[in-house]
């Protein structure tokens, strides 16, 4: 599930052939090249372009970190972009997505083992995943937080409901945000006055928040795909049966129920923020502009009275309001740069 998207812009919709044909090409460079330094900078600029061309949001607020961090981070979001892509965009049969995840966390698991990033690529694992584990293998991050975002992508292609919110947060959000906002929290650092597990605190309570967003705003899409994400208690509160929830999007009890859930992520929101300053100073621009970007987005959710089959999302002067004034330079910067 992409959390990091809200633009009025559709997302672009990428085909395994043209990954494919992608990933070839930077191979080509990557292969071409003698220096260790110039083939990571490749698999960079390979995972900004995923970014910038799946989430104009998210690139965004990722331009006010300092470039070494901000390179990690385009790392990590190409890492769990190509798995969000399997299970939501190939056109293929759901046997088909599980064994192209099988084979991508074979990858995976390959690529901690090898020395280098070079190492990787020789071994055959896909570019964008040998850097991610270059992060993972530099900042010690849990090996066992990105097989939890493999599972969860997994239980997208055979969804299941969920009783309640514990069980949706533990057994879902848990893999396919939680430990996104870990990878995160590493790279963005800590404060030497506070302790790691604050700043950890912080990022799991924004992760929920953003794919309980996430969940609000794609109800009608979700449905589409046999998902509901929104706990049977939250539905059964509104007398809405699981059997009858696909039959219903247009009903007014939907709307409840949606907006309830928006209710529960404002607090999820309002937690994280408390714990801001216990990130690195030169993250927190770009994490108070996520922050407040979706919950802005969330907001305006939570008081819509409109159908679920309509979309909410932000106007681009509206996420505007949501940077630093000070930082607008860097937005055009970052658009004719690649």
């Amino acid at each position: 599930m992409d959390k990091y998207q809200n633009s009025k812009t559709p997302l672009q919709v990428w085909t395994p052939r043209q990954w494919n044909l992608l990933e070839q090409k930077v191979l080509s460079k990557i292969n071409s090249s003698r220096s260790e330094e110039k083939k990571k900078e490749l698999a960079i600029k390979y995972a900004r372009r995923v970014l910038r061309s799946h989430s104009t949001s998210f690139f965004i607020v990722t331009r006010f970190l300092p470039k070494e961090k901000r390179d990690q981070v385009e790392l990590v979001y190409g890492s769990v972009r190509y798995p969000d892509e399997i299970v939501d965009s190939f056109k293929i049969n759901a046997t088909e997505k599980k064994s192209l995840l099988k084979e991508w966390r074979r990858s995976y698991h390959l690529s901690l083992k090898t020395d280098s990033f070079s190492d990787s690529i020789n071994n055959g694992v896909p570019i964008l995943l040998a850097g991610f584990s270059e992060v993972v293998k530099s900042h010690n991050i849990p090996s066992l937080y990105y097989d939890s975002f493999l599972e969860a992508m997994e239980l997208d292609v055979e969804p299941r409901n969920f009783k309640d919110l514990e069980d949706v947060i533990e057994n879902y959000i848990f893999g396919s945000a939680i430990v996104v906002g870990y990878f995160l929290a590493y790279i963005y650092g800590h404060t030497s006055d506070s302790d790691f597990e604050t700043t950890l605190r912080s990022s799991r309570n924004l992760g929920i928040a953003l794919q309980l967003t996430n969940f609000v705003r794609d109800i009608h899409e979700d449905a589409k795909r046999g998902r509901i994400y929104v706990p049977t208690s939250l539905l059964k509160k509104f007398n809405i049966e699981v059997p009858d929830f696909f039959k219903r999007l247009d009903d007014p009890k939907m709307l409840l129920a949606r907006n309830d859930l928006a209710k529960i992520a404002e607090g999820y929101y309002k937690e994280s923020r408390k714990e801001l300053n216990s990130f690195s100073p030169d993250s927190r621009i770009a994490i108070k502009c996520c922050t407040d970007l979706y919950r802005k987005l969330n907001s305006r959710i939570m008081m819509c009275s409109k159908s679920l089959v309509q979309q909410e999302s932000l106007s681009w002067s509206e996420k505007l309001g949501s940077l630093p004034m000070s930082k607008y330079w860097k937005l055009p910067v970052a658009y004719l740069k690649l």
